[in-house]
């Protein structure tokens, strides 16, 4: 391992998607624990800082806006720059692609730890194997980033810090869009692409059941609005309790931490959740639940394996069989058979 003593600042490099970087909290953990003394920053996109932020074991968070300002190579130059009068002593690259070892080496620090894939291994000093050792939960695989480092660590759990500011904002919109404080259900049926997604008629039949006895909310990102409204339509919710792109990433993890349950897809919702200890319901159907489920001792995950999967959306088939497979009477039984 790096000596202690030679490590202050530690840039941990992660400009994947919002599942990644909540699903990273067990690095920042381990890399807290060896090197305590150290400030870790993380550097994210813009669509993920605010969720980085909320990581308990980041004092600070940077932003790379790879499709926006910082476009291209020029902007990994420009990056660097910024990083560079920094001066961190360690770099930890996440993700495989070699983007993030490249800007390390531009930015001049002199420990640079990720993953040898993708010609990465040519900037950096630490070098950690891209190959999967057997099926586990994605937080563990991120752990092993941190193997040359002669890091290891058991703790996987997930943790979320929900700041008061969003307490206090989501407090606002509780009033407009007649949220209750607390046991209220809610419904996240569209993942990143189709093949993970709910139909509307299922999404519909468990909004329709549960609106008989509980608010409940179905939730999105703003190009999902449209779906969202014709499950609400057709499940006889109002409009207003569909909040689509209304929520800030902080927000909703406050809202998610006074939920009931949380009944979901293989999406960031799903992590979010995992993150303020929020009951979880996940449907599978693409993906595998052993890499990407909930674990917590309330959850629950639904999937029904086919030879065909998971296929990770690249499948030929075209009524999402696996994920349809799952029935909303099946999805109500294992919801409605715990106390909450």
């Amino acid at each position: 391992m790096v000596k202690d003593e030679n490590i202050k600042k530690i840039l941990v490099i992660d400009l994947a998607f919002i599942g990644d970087v909540i699903l990273a909290t067990p690095v920042m953990r381990a890399l807290k624990t060896a090197y305590p003394k150290a400030q870790i920053t993380m550097l994210t996109i813009p669509l993920t800082a605010s969720a980085a932020a909320m990581n308990p074991f980041v004092d600070e968070v940077l932003v790379y806006d790879k499709r926006g300002r910082d476009k291209g190579f020029f902007g990994m130059f420009a990056v660097a720059r910024r990083l560079r009068p920094l001066t961190f002593d360690l770099a930890v690259c996440m993700n495989f692609a070699v983007r993030g070892a490249v800007v390390a080496w531009l930015a001049g620090i002199p420990h640079r730890l990720g993953y040898d894939a993708q010609h990465a291994g040519w900037f950096l000093t630490l070098k950690a194997s891209p190959v999967r050792e057997g099926i586990k939960h994605e937080s563990l695989n991120h752990l092993a980033v941190l193997r040359p480092l002669g890091i290891t660590a058991s703790d996987a759990s997930l943790a979320l810090t929900v700041p008061e500011t969003a307490r206090m904002t989501l407090a606002a919109k509780r009033q407009h869009y007649n949220i209750p404080e607390q046991g209220y259900l809610v419904i996240c049926p569209f993942g990143s692409y189709a093949k993970k997604n709910l139909s509307l008629v299922t999404a519909a039949h468990l909004a329709r059941h549960w609106s008989q006895r509980r608010s409940v909310y179905l939730i999105g990102g703003p190009a999902e609005a449209g779906g969202l409204e014709r499950i609400a339509r057709l499940a006889g919710l109002p409009l207003t309790h569909v909040l689509a792109g209304t929520l800030t990433l902080p927000e909703l993890a406050a809202f998610l931490t006074d939920a009931a349950c949380l009944v979901t897809v293989d999406t960031g919702p799903l992590h979010i959740a995992q993150g303020v200890g929020c009951r979880t319901v996940a449907v599978f159907g693409p993906t595998d639940p052993a890499v990407w489920g909930p674990r917590g001792e309330n959850d629950a995950v639904l999937y029904k394996k086919m030879e065909c999967s998971p296929c990770w959306g690249k499948g030929n088939c075209r009524d999402n069989t696996c994920i349809s497979n799952v029935t909303a009477r099946e999805i109500i039984h294992t919801v409605d058979g715990a106390s909450f």
